[in-house]
């Protein structure tokens, strides 16, 4: 009886010894997991607020360009490579986006080249030109539509986001810039575009049949 009494207090102090241990070990678990939950939000959140800051800056610099005195002038200028602009004071659509890009370090002026350089075929070109071929819409949105940075076009307001390109239908092609001020009454936000009087914020999202349509979050996600 006594070895009996023996045998069970051994074996329900095992049961409490690993039953305590189990628990040890699954507080252990628990606080390391909610550790790299918790290191993992203050990542994402970090990596969101750089991202926004990034969002930020860009269109600062887009809605700063419609408070300039800018003529619009198609000319051909020879620019330096990389990152040449045409005089500050002249400009054409394109010029409202490629500035802007440029402030966070996004160079149209060499990404586009550099892809007409390669794939000339592609670009229905004889031979590429770095001072011209990024300041045309129809050179623009193939190299987005080559780097998969388009999405389908919507009729929807809600569908265009601050930081977005806008390709219209209009002449030899037209484009803007999405902005973070929207439209009062409406789910629409202004855009900035130079379509002859230099950059202007309008609402002009659905003046003319849209064409293509390049997300902010595809332009620097794949920069």
């Amino acid at each position: 009886m006594k070895n009996y009494i023996k045998s069970s207090a051994y074996v329900l102090f095992l049961f409490i010894f690993c039953s305590c241990a189990y628990l040890s070990d699954q507080n252990e678990k628990t606080n390391a997991n909610e550790k790299n939950e918790v290191t993992r939000s203050v990542t994402e959140l970090r990596d969101t607020l750089e991202k926004d800051t990034v969002r930020s800056k860009y269109l600062k610099h887009i809605i700063w360009q419609s408070t300039q005195e800018v003529t619009y002038d198609p000319s051909y200028f020879v620019l330096k490579y990389p990152n040449g602009d045409v005089p500050a004071n002249k400009g054409v659509c394109v010029d409202v986006p490629i500035r802007g890009l440029r402030t966070i370090g996004i160079d149209l002026q060499k990404l586009v080249h550099e892809d007409i350089k390669s794939h000339l075929s592609a670009y229905h070109l004889n031979h590429a030109d770095r001072n011209i071929d990024h300041r045309r819409c129809v050179n623009l949105i193939i190299y987005f539509k080559r780097q998969n940075q388009t999405i389908p076009v919507s009729d929807k307001e809600v569908d265009y986001h601050p930081g977005d390109l806008v390709f219209w239908d209009i002449a030899r092609g037209h484009v803007g810039v999405v902005t973070n001020k929207k439209v009062p009454g409406t789910n629409r936000y202004y855009l900035v575009h130079n379509i002859c009087c230099g950059p202007q914020m309008e609402d002009f999202l659905f003046a003319a049949p849209i064409v293509c349509h390049v997300p902010y979050v595809k332009l620097v996600l794949v920069h």
